[in-house]
């Protein structure tokens, strides 16, 4: 081997350096839902990978194994620029298979472009005969686009799993991830050769990046279209539980009003027995009528926990099932009677407190408790709800509880609060502190309305 040996370690290193941009592309997607433990492993894998690589392709252009030849670079750049790093994610980042070959496809995509723009750039001055001479020159102009790029592609790839993450998408990408693989498939082979092909295949190479364009929107697109479909059936669901509610609340004022019936007809009895009992100087006799007369009249009393029929309704209900489960209810609410995001906010109220039940339910009887408070501010609400917990609350990537999939109908409070953060511009944020956990919500426009 006649190069010069710096210049072949150069050169190979600012090769391997090149691919690093596509890896971190490929680890964007899951970042948000890795652990710190699995973040660690994964950093240490790619530095391993990296130099691994390295070495051992220094040590086989050395030892003369391989040839220094641009056909050993693109060999390299088709099979150990991506097949060790993917397997690695594969490895570490589960259950995303469909994903990962999604990902995998769509950043084959966009580096063959970069490279074909790259080559092309240095085919300019040089000319094929040459081009291997200037090989650093071209490693360095690709990882020069593909950082100046990235701003503008990172969004896609970032998003494209965190955005929908609140629904069920696995059978979309099983079926969407064959579509970049096959193209990625189909110009590893085309291009398994020692010719530089940029010149001869440019109109295939445009092609392929306007199919990778279509599809990114296509998934894009079809995704949103999936989420709206689901925002949909999560708001009947909603509509459903909350029609539900009202009749629940609605048989609760009618078993009152049963009851107020009861002692209204046996209030004169229990006059004329009162009456009787202080004639005959029975002193403790008649305090326990009154006693029992009072408890009579405090179950026909009916709770309000607030001026907005709506909210009021909904507390109602689920205050009842807390008590039922030996659950302290503390609820300070200050809330207009009438406007606009009531029904979307009672839906809200209704799965949180839900959700806020079921937490409690895994907590020991004598620690269940829940706080609900809100106050009004100028045109602004500030809304919370609090339950006691002794273990950490696992938290997905929007910063809300994570789901439990044993429950019916799980992740409904968390989605309905992203669907009325978005619909209404709202704020909300989590916090754990001192043995509580809280949601937060903050509407920053209530209209009122007129009744």
């Amino acid at each position: 081997m006649n190069e010069n040996s710096f210049n072949v370690v150069f050169t190979t290193f600012l090769f391997l350096l090149a691919l690093l941009p596509a890896v971190y592309l490929r680890y964007l997607p899951f970042h948000t839902i890795l652990t710190p433990k699995v973040r660690r492993h994964l950093l240490r894998g790619y530095a391993v990978i990296f130099f691994a690589e390295l070495v051992i392709s220094l040590l086989l252009f050395f030892f003369g194994v391989l040839s220094y030849s641009f056909y050993t670079f693109k060999s390299f750049y088709i099979f150990c620029g991506f097949l060790p790093y993917f397997l690695l994610n594969l490895c570490l980042i589960r259950p995303y298979v469909a994903q990962h070959i999604f990902i995998l496809g769509m950043q084959f995509i966009l580096s063959a472009t970069v490279s074909t723009v790259s080559i092309l750039l240095v085919l300019i001055f040089t000319g094929e005969s040459a081009f291997f001479d200037y090989f650093s020159s071209y490693c360095a102009l690709n990882l020069t686009i593909y950082l100046t790029i990235l701003p503008i592609v990172r969004p896609f790839f970032e998003q494209i799993f965190l955005r929908f993450s609140t629904i069920s998408t696995d059978r979309f990408w099983v079926y969407i991830c064959p579509l970049p693989l096959l193209m990625l498939i189909h110009d590893i082979y085309f291009s398994a050769s020692a010719k530089i092909l940029a010149v001869r295949h440019l109109f295939p190479r445009l092609l392929l990046l306007v199919s990778g364009v279509l599809i990114a929107l296509t998934a894009w697109r079809g995704l949103e279209y999936i989420l709206r479909q689901a925002a949909t059936t999560e708001r009947n669901l909603m509509l459903l539980t909350r029609i539900n509610s009202i009749g629940e609340y609605t048989r609760t004022l009618q078993d009152k009003q049963a009851r107020l019936a009861i002692v209204r007809h046996d209030l004169r009895h229990n006059a004329q027995m009162l009456a009787d009992l202080i004639s005959r100087g029975e002193e403790d006799a008649a305090m326990q009528l009154v006693k029992s007369m009072n408890a009579q009249i405090d179950a026909t009393r009916v709770e309000h926990f607030a001026g907005n029929p709506l909210i009021d309704a909904a507390l109602s209900v689920y205050v009842r099932q807390a008590r039922q489960k030996d659950i302290a209810v503390e609820i300070k609410v200050d809330i207009p009677a009438s406007f606009t995001a009531e029904v979307d906010l009672s839906l809200v109220l209704c799965n949180l407190f839900e959700n806020a039940i079921h937490a409690e339910e895994d907590e020991p009887p004598s620690q269940r408790a829940i706080r609900i408070l809100s106050r009004t501010k100028g045109a602004s609400l500030f809304f919370s709800i609090e339950n006691r917990t002794s273990a950490p609350v696992p938290l997905n990537a929007d910063g809300l509880p994570e789901s439990k999939d044993c429950l019916p109908d799980h992740g409904h409070g968390t989605r309905s609060l992203l669907l009325f953060a978005e619909k209404y511009g709202a704020e909300f944020f989590t916090k754990q502190k001192d043995g509580w956990f809280s949601v937060l919500l903050h509407v920053p426009a209530v209209e009122r309305m007129e009744r």
